[in-house]
C-alpha cells in the first residue's frame, strides 16, 4: 500500500479490497470509546504533513456524541449503534468548524467517508504494532476507513467537560467573591469560560499530539468590569497565565492546573 501524504497528491479513486464481514462476533467484544487516529481512507495510508494534521475520531458511546479533527477542522456530530445487530454503526450529520486550510483535500475525503460508514469490525489487515485497528464499511461491505485506537496515555488525558469551581489558587483559598470563580470547558465547540468571581473570562483551546495533557490559558480574554474584590481575580488571573498542564485527581473529582516544573498551583471541584 503506497503512502500519501495529503496536501501534495490527490486521494486515488479506488480502495482497498479487504471488506467487512459479519460481524457478530468480533464487534460485540470492541468498545468504540475513546479516541482513534484515522490511518486510511478508501485504501490510502494518511501521513500527517506540516499543513493537515492527523486526522482523529473520538466516541462518547454514553451520550452517543462523536468529536475529533477532520485533518483541518474540528468536527463533531452524533452516532448510534445497534444492540441487536454487533458491528452497526451509524453516524448522524457531521459539523465542523470553518478554518480555511491550504489544502482541504483530506478533509473532503474523511467526511465523506463518515458519512458512508453503515458498519465497523476488527481490521484484517497487518500491522507491525499490536494496537487494536478498526474498519469503517460501507453498505456492500468495503472497507471506507481504518482507525487505530489512540495509546492509553492520550485517552486518559482528555480535556475534561462541564464546569469545575476554583478552590484554591498557589495553595490558597479562594475568598469570598460576588460570584463563585468557576472554568467551563466545551469539547465540542473548543471552547473555555467561566469568570473570575466578578469579571467573565472566555477562549478557545487546542491539543497538543505530543503532550495531551498540556494546556495555554495565557491567551483568555476578559471583560473589563470594576470589582470590589479585584485581589481574587488577580491571583486567579496571574495563575492561569503560568499554567502549562492538567491533571486528574481523586478519581475524577478535582482538575489541578499545573505550572511549568509540574507544580499544582490551581486546584478544582467538580461543579
Amino acid at each position: 500500500m503506497k503512502k500519501i501524504v495529503y496536501g501534495a497528491m490527490a486521494l486515488c479513486l479506488g480502495w482497498s479490497l479487504q471488506s467487512c464481514s459479519s460481524s457478530k462476533n468480533v464487534a460485540g467484544t470492541v468498545s468504540l470509546d475513546g479516541e482513534w487516529d484515522i490511518v486510511q481512507i478508501r485504501g490510502e495510508e494518511i501521513a500527517p504533513s506540516a499543513t493537515s494534521p492527523q486526522p482523529f475520531i473520538g466516541f462518547d458511546q454514553a451520550a452517543g456524541r462523536i468529536y475529533g479533527n477532520s485533518g483541518c477542522n474540528r468536527m463533531m456530530g452524533t452516532f448510534s449503534v445497534d444492540s441487536l445487530k454487533p458491528g452497526i454503526l451509524r453516524f448522524g450529520p457531521i459539523a465542523s468548524t470553518r478554518m480555511a486550510c491550504p489544502d482541504m483535500t483530506l478533509e473532503r475525503n474523511v467526511l465523506d467517508a463518515l458519512q458512508e460508514v453503515a458498519a465497523f469490525e476488527a481490521w484484517k489487515g497487518q500491522a507491525e504494532d499490536s494496537i487494536p485497528r478498526l474498519a469503517l464499511c460501507d453498505e456492500k461491505g468495503r472497507t471506507l476507513a481504518v482507525i487505530k485506537k489512540r495509546e492509553s496515555a492520550s485517552s486518559e488525558a482528555i480535556l475534561p467537560e462541564g464546569e469545575w469551581l476554583i478552590k484554591e489558587v498557589g495553595n490558597k483559598p479562594i475568598g469570598a467573591s460576588e460570584e463563585k470563580p468557576f472554568i467551563g470547558f466545551n469539547k465540542e465547540e473548543g471552547r473555555i469560560y467561566g469568570t473570575t468571581g466578578c469579571n467573565s473570562i472566555m477562549g478557545a483551546w487546542e491539543t497538543d499530539e505530543k503532550n495531551p495533557s498540556a494546556i495555554d490559558l495565557s491567551k483568555l480574554a476578559s471583560t473589563m468590569m470594576m470589582c470590589p474584590d479585584i485581589e481574587t481575580e488577580q491571583a486567579i488571573l496571574e495563575a492561569f497565565a503560568k499554567v502549562k498542564s492538567y491533571k486528574m485527581a481523586d478519581g475524577g473529582k478535582t482538575l489541578l492546573f499545573l505550572d511549568a516544573a509540574g507544580k499544582a498551583i490551581v486546584r478544582m471541584e467538580k461543579r
